[in-house]
Order: C-alpha cells, then sequence, then structure tokens
C-alpha cells in the first residue's frame, strides 16, 4: 500500500511581512465583531429568558 501526504501550508507560510500583520490584524478585527454581535444576542435571550421567569411567578 502507498503513503500519500498531502501538505498544507499554514497562515505564517502564505503570509508574511507587513502584509501578513494587517491581515491578521484585519481577521482579528472581524473575529471580535462576530463576537460582540453572538455575546449581544445571547444577552437578548438571557433578557427574555428572565422576562418569561417573572411572569411564571
Amino acid at each position: 500500500m502507498r503513503e500519500i501526504r498531502v501538505r498544507i501550508p499554514t497562515p505564517d507560510d502564505i503570509i508574511c511581512g507587513e502584509f501578513g500583520k494587517h491581515v491578521l490584524k484585519a481577521y482579528k478585527e472581524f473575529l471580535l465583531a462576530v463576537t460582540s454581535t453572538l455575546n449581544r444576542q445571547v444577552e437578548r435571550i438571557e433578557e427574555l429568558e428572565r422576562r418569561f421567569e417573572e411572569k411564571k411567578v
């Protein structure tokens, strides 16, 4: 049986120098924005849950 290896480059292999720094910062900002949006949605759900619990009593 033959073994085939596929090497997949890491971001460090593709992106380097100042361009790499810029791309990583932009990607980080994007992820932070997504995280912020998701956190806000979770807060809204928790608020709705509190309202439902208050009405039950």
